[in-house]
Formats: C-alpha cells, sequence, structure tokens
C-alpha cells in the first residue's frame, strides 16, 4: 500500500501528460476535454496530503510534494492551454 500512495502524484502527471496528447487536437474553446485535467490537479493535491499524513517522517513528504508542484503546475497550465486553445 506504501508504494501505491508514494507513485500516486507521478502517475497523475503522466495521465495528465497523455490526456493532454491524445486530445489537444480535437478540443476547442469550452469543451469538456479541459476537465480531466482539472481533476488531475485536485487529485494531485489530495494525494501529496494523504502522502503527507500517512507516511513518516513527513519532511521527505512536504520537500518531495513541493519539488513536484514545482515542476507540475507550470506543466499543468500549459496543458491548460494546449487544450483550451486560451493562453494564460
Amino acid at each position: 500500500m506504501k508504494k501505491i500512495i508514494l507513485s500516486i502524484p507521478m502517475l497523475l502527471t503522466y495521465l495528465l501528460i497523455a490526456w493532454t496528447a491524445s486530445v489537444y487536437q480535437y478540443s476547442k474553446y469550452g469543451t469538456w476535454h479541459i476537465y480531466p485535467a482539472l481533476a488531475i490537479a485536485l487529485l494531485v493535491l489530495i494525494s501529496h496530503a494523504v502522502r503527507i499524513a500517512s507516511i513518516s517522517p513527513r519532511a521527505p513528504n512536504i520537500l518531495y510534494a513541493v519539488v513536484h508542484l514545482i515542476f507540475f503546475v507550470p506543466l499543468w497550465l500549459g496543458c491548460l492551454m494546449l487544450i483550451s486553445k486560451d493562453s494564460i
């Protein structure tokens, strides 16, 4: 169970990349294609919170969450722009 909790944020990041690669050519502004990307961001935040709360020691998990989110947020925004055809 611990190994699954450890890998969920990265698996969700790969899922976001795969989703963007598969739909950005067919999506346009205002379509439903953006909702899974929004949900993935929420799930990433929840998975980091679960990881920090359930695995001791907490300091390495907090560091991992911060580093992952530093890379995830710009990637997520880029995916949102590709999917929605709108720049932020």
